[in-house]
């Protein structure tokens, strides 16, 4: 697989080798709420997403990144949930009146244009990433390593037999995408945290650096068990802590001429923006699989999370807010307990590409990827701004 989702749950060692309407009274209280001056803005959460999401259903390995450790805890990573029962300072999601999507992203429109342009050397994230368990990383990557010697062994041997050779590809095409898409038998998730500094200036150095420790928590105290009893195999593999890396890299692999360093020259008005789009969509190598409007959603979270103009995001939600199929599912909590709105919608295959935003700043809080209901992999944006050293973590 090459779509984004499998990228972003895959083992490294894989990538090296190969609203309706609702109540109008709402909708101004709304609106009116992003229209009121605050004394001072508030620091902003805005990140790059490393890779956005395609949703397909065959998603195979972890994001998992450094040296497991065990919580024993027995439930689910946190969900964006609502309640009608709870207060807001408990930081559980919050009942509420339904919120009209697009609304709300003229409302955030309003608020990202307020915003003061800031600039700086690096432009630092950090993530906290919640993925699904598909596959024991090391099983997986010895039956994966196994598959590709038997390959080479079949091409040499049958290399004077173009029918057969035919044949055995497909075999092992067959095994492999099978082994892509197999799931354990008990449900698991698991929880890094991940640090960048990407620098602005072309040439230079940026900085990725990884928590060291992965917590592993279970569906139900059954699929704590069934994992014991499995032998409770390492569910995360080790990766480098620290990287540094010079080469440029490109804002997604969907848009492989936005980099970090010229998404600041997008257009600022919504038509403008919406040719911009339209015309990056038909140069994407992805376009034709995955539709306009799963591409627009995703390229737009790609773009509120980097360091584009207040006048470009402004003009993002506009463009979002006219398109249909995004709607709101109301105010929720993200999986590190900050509140928001929650839009919606369809991927490919069934799966449901999802955003929180915060209502105050009209940033993205985090994104998600739900199959059925069950988050397949879900990033919350902690915190980002501009740094002037490498290392540097902005307040």
């Amino acid at each position: 697989m090459t779509d984004r989702l499998f990228a972003q749950l895959k083992p490294m060692e894989l990538e090296e080798m190969t609203e309706e309407a609702h109540q109008r009274r709402r909708a101004a209280d709304l609106a009116a709420a992003f229209r009121t001056a605050r004394s001072a803005p508030p620091s902003r959460r805005r990140i790059r997403a490393p890779f956005l999401l395609v949703a397909g259903t065959a998603a195979a390995g972890v994001a998992a990144a450094a040296v497991i450790v065990v919580t024993g805890s027995n439930t689910a990573p946190p969900t964006a949930t609502t309640s009608p029962t709870l207060p807001r300072t408990a930081r559980t999601a919050i009942a509420a009146e339904p919120v009209n999507a697009r609304s709300f992203l003229l409302a955030a429109a309003a608020t990202a244009v307020r915003e003061p342009a800031t600039s700086g050397r690096y432009w630092y994230v950090r993530e906290r990433t919640f993925s699904k368990v598909h596959v024991v990383p090391g099983d997986y990557m010895t039956q994966i390593k196994a598959l590709l010697a038997e390959e080479q062994r079949k091409e040499k041997e049958l290399k004077d037999k173009p029918g057969e050779l035919a044949a055995q590809r497909k075999e092992i095409t067959e095994k492999m995408t099978k082994l892509k898409q197999s799931e354990l038998p008990y449900l698991a998730f698991t929880t890094d945290t991940q640090d960048t500094w990407r620098a602005m200036k072309p040439g230079a150095a940026s900085r990725y650096v990884r928590d060291p420790d992965v917590s592993v928590t279970f569906g139900s105290p059954q699929d704590e068990a069934d994992w014991k009893a499995a032998g409770s195999p390492e569910l995360a593999v080790k990766r480098p802590t620290t990287r540094d890396d010079s080469s440029e890299r490109v804002l997604s692999i969907d848009n492989p001429s936005l980099t970090i360093q010229n998404i600041a020259r997008l257009p600022t008005g919504e038509d403008a923006l919406k040719r911009r789009l339209d015309t990056l969509f038909k140069q994407s190598p992805n376009s034709a699989r995955i539709g306009r409007a799963v591409y627009l959603w995703q390229t737009g979270v790609d773009l509120m999370t980097a360091p584009i103009t207040p006048g470009t995001r402004s003009a993002l939600f506009k463009v979002l807010a006219g398109r249909d199929g995004i709607t709101s599912q109301g105010r929720v909590t993200d999986a590190v307990g900050r509140t928001g709105v929650a839009l919606s919608t369809p991927g490919i295959d069934g799966v449901e590409l999802r955003m929180i935003i915060d209502e105050d700043t009209a940033e993205l809080l985090q994104y998600e990827v739900v199959e059925k209901g069950q988050p397949l992999l879900r990033v919350a944006l902690e915190r980002m701004g501009w740094a002037d050293r490498l290392g540097d973590v902005p307040a």
